[in-house]
């Protein structure tokens, strides 16, 4: 008697979260597609989906999560772990659905030839840098009196002085104070630097942007970055006093 031998494979794992709290979002009413065609993957705890048996080819990746806004992230399997391929969705809660429990403020407009936009809450650093070894990119952290989890998060080392940040994303921790980063750092390093959570907004291909963040605070200055062409821009924006504010 034969034996049927099932294989599965991992094809992608999806990662939910709410950018303007860095919280893995768990809500389940969720449709994902793929090039166009709606794909189901297997839902999981603490907001992860995996795609089972798809099949690992490039494109476009759309999900549309209750209460949330829609989002289309690219998907490319050379820039993506061979072993454990994954995506972290970065979602931005939909004021009309959202407006009973959370208070948002919303930054909002077009510009031509925009690609990207993030940003950083100056006022809420989480660490702060303390050594760093080029060679081996590992980035020594100084973390007072707790502990933080970094994986699979990008962070801003905000460039004192300069009105700008330098982007990072950890690829595992070493040590309760030791990360290593996917990437080198491209600027000179500097110790004391704080250290914040990214927060990332949408662009549309006609140049509209959205970037929400919670209104839960006095102090809500952000340090803005994105980029237009080839040119990387940072601004400092004052999410009290939006009115008249835009990116340019």
């Amino acid at each position: 008697m034969e034996e049927n031998v099932i294989h599965s494979r991992l094809d992608l794992l999806i990662r939910l979260q709410d950018t303007t709290t860095g919280m893995s979002e768990s809500e389940r009413n969720a449709k994902f597609f793929y090039n166009g065609e709606q794909i189901r993957p297997i839902y999981r705890s603490g907001g992860n989906y995996i795609l089972v048996n798809h099949g690992r080819v490039n494109g476009l990746m759309r999900a549309e999560v209750y209460g949330f806004e829609p989002l289309e992230v690219e998907v490319d399997y050379e820039k993506l772990d061979e072993n454990m391929p994954a995506v972290d969705l970065f979602l931005i809660p939909s004021e009309n659905e959202f407006a009973r429990e959370k208070d948002l403020l919303t930054l909002s407009g077009r510009l031509e030839g925009l690609s990207f936009v993030e940003a950083i809450n100056l006022s809420r650093p989480l660490s702060s840098t303390r050594e760093y070894d080029p060679k081996r990119k590992i980035l020594t952290i100084y973390m007072p009196n707790r502990r933080m989890n970094m994986v699979h998060t990008w962070y801003g080392i905000v460039r004192q002085g300069k009105a700008e940040f330098e982007k990072i994303r950890i690829l595992r921790e070493l040590s309760n104070r030791k990360v290593l980063l996917d990437e080198p750092l491209s600027q000179e390093f500097v110790p004391n630097a704080p250290i914040c959570r990214i927060i990332f907004g949408i662009v549309y291909p006609d140049g509209r942007y959205l970037l929400r963040v919670q209104n839960d605070g006095r102090n809500l200055k952000h340090l803005v970055r994105y980029q237009v062409g080839d040119e990387v821009r940072c601004k400092l924006v004052d999410f009290h006093q939006l009115e008249g504010a835009w990116l340019d």
